[in-house]
Order: structure tokens, then sequence, then C-alpha cells
């Protein structure tokens, strides 16, 4: 066994080759590169946040429309206890309450405190201007190709995630 980033080991064998023939180009070898990233990113942005990874999800949802514990936690496909206990160390944190939903008072759903939104922001704000600043250079024809791809590249991930 040898030494792996974190103290992990991993076997002396190489990894496993694609099969002969397999479909592959610079531009998807990068973005793989960039799929492979976004887990140990998540990771670091939920340490900085003092949660867990799975309490960053839920963050990720909530910042957008107003959610019920339940649509969060099919969202999540975790179980409604488990969702309801995640939701509980996210208000005891501060970063998130239960209101009554204004469209329908029976219901309860959840949002961002202000302090949550601003902590969420606050870790994502250094990346995405990283991310603004690593299309200086780039002429406005190749920005629109990249997204163009990357919409392609959404739909693609969509329909793939549709048939499961």
């Amino acid at each position: 066994m040898s030494s792996y980033k974190h103290g992990t080991t991993v076997s002396e064998h190489p990894p496993p080759q694609a099969p002969e023939g397999w479909p592959t180009s610079d531009v998807v070898d990068a973005l793989y590169a960039v799929l492979r990233a976004m887990p140990e990113l998540r990771v670091a942005i939920a340490h900085r946040l003092g949660l867990n990874p799975s309490e960053v999800d839920a963050m990720e949802h909530i910042m957008g429309d107003p959610l019920g514990p339940v649509e969060l936690s099919r969202r999540l496909h975790m179980t409604s206890a488990s969702a309801t206990v995640l939701v509980d160390r996210l208000e005891e944190a501060g970063h998130a309450v239960r209101e009554l939903d204004p469209d329908d008072g029976r219901r309860r759903v959840l949002r961002p405190t202000t302090q949550g939104a601003n902590a969420v922001f606050a870790q994502i704000g250094p990346l995405v201007a990283d991310l603004v600043d690593s299309e200086e250079g780039l002429t406005a024809r190749e920005r629109a190709v990249i997204v163009k791809y990357l919409r392609r590249v959404l739909d693609v991930l969509e329909e793939h995630t549709d048939q499961a």
C-alpha cells in the first residue's frame, strides 16, 4: 500500500483502464477532472462553515426557493427522519429557519437565515470571483462557445439522470 492524500492508502496496483475504444476527448477529460474535484470542494466548504456535506447540500437547496422538509428529504435522498435531524442542526447553527408557508398556512417551509445566507456567500464568493477571473482573456465568442457546450452537458446529465 502507498500513502495517498489525507492519510488514506491505496493499492500499489494501477487504476483500471477504460476498455479499448472508450470514447474520450481532451474536453471530456477536463470536464471529468472538474467533476471529480467537486466532492472535495464541497467537503472543504462544509468544513469552513462548520457543517457536514449533507448540511451544505441542504443549504444549497434552500438558498433557492423555500422548501418543505419532505421535498428537501426527497432532493437529498434521505428519509424524513434524517432530514428532520439535519434541519434541526441547521436551525441550531442559526443557518436555517422553519416558517409557515405563505401559500399554505398548514405547511412549514425552510429558508436560510440572513446569517446562514451570508455565511454561504462569504465562503463561495472568493471561488466565484476566481472563476470569473479565469475568463479573463477569453473573447465573447469563446465565452459563447463554452456556455453553449456547458448547456449541452447539462442537458446530457439531466437526460441520464432521468433514466434512473
